[in-house]
């Protein structure tokens, strides 16, 4: 759904957008950083403090990150946001369906009628 730049809800959309795309380039930063890594070799970004496997020589992370629970909690709203978009789709589909072959059932009957009398 287009929502147009002048409509009340531009700048909810216009949020929303910047929420994704912010989303969108932290996680190819980390997945960046986990590139690098394996190399050795661990690339951190002006300001970001690399949290992943510190402490540990094994490069595996020794607990859970605030960027790993940021990261599970934006992938788990964007799959709730698919997941009802694409229930919504289906419904109104259906919706859809149920007026077209109650319209057609409808006029059936009339014809039937009128040829009746």
């Amino acid at each position: 759904m287009h929502i147009h730049p002048s409509s009340p809800n531009s700048s909810q959309s216009e949020d929303d957008a910047a929420t994704k795309i912010q989303a969108g380039f932290r996680g190819y930063r980390v997945r960046k950083q986990m590139r690098g890594q394996g190399k050795g070799s661990i690339t951190t970004s002006a300001g970001m403090a690399s949290g992943i496997g510190a402490g540990t020589g094994s490069g595996a992370p020794s607990s859970v990150t605030v960027e790993d629970k940021s990261a599970t909690k934006i992938q788990a709203n964007v799959r709730g946001f698919l997941v009802r978009k694409k229930q919504k789709m289906a419904t109104e589909a259906a919706t859809k369906i149920q007026a077209s072959f109650r319209g057609f059932k409808t006029r059936k009957e009339l014809k039937s009628t009128k040829k009746d009398k």
